[in-house]
């Protein structure tokens, strides 16, 4: 399947990394505002670990990721979505 570049002439990232370096080189925030949005919102959602703890007993490591996408107002929209297809 073909992965977009780009919505409404806006460069879609695929990354943390790089949206926060789109950000940088066009002087803005509205990727940052987004992700910060998602986290605060799925923060009571997910138990992030600390470097070097380990999964609690009875619980699974899960990979997530985030998925970036413009609306169609142009606001950047960020969701942080966890692949439960790759469990067990």
């Amino acid at each position: 399947y073909a992965r977009r570049t780009h919505k409404f002439g806006i460069q879609l990232p695929n990354s943390v990394e790089e949206a926060l370096a789109i950000d940088r080189e066009t002087n803005t925030t509205f990727w940052h505002d987004a992700i910060q949005k998602e986290m605060k919102n799925v923060r009571v959602a997910f138990k992030f670990l600390e470097n070097g703890e380990r999964v609690p007993i009875g619980y699974k490591w899960i990979r997530c990721h985030m998925i970036f996408d413009v609306k169609m107002d142009f606001t950047r929209k960020a969701r942080f979505v966890a692949g439960g297809h790759m469990t067990d």
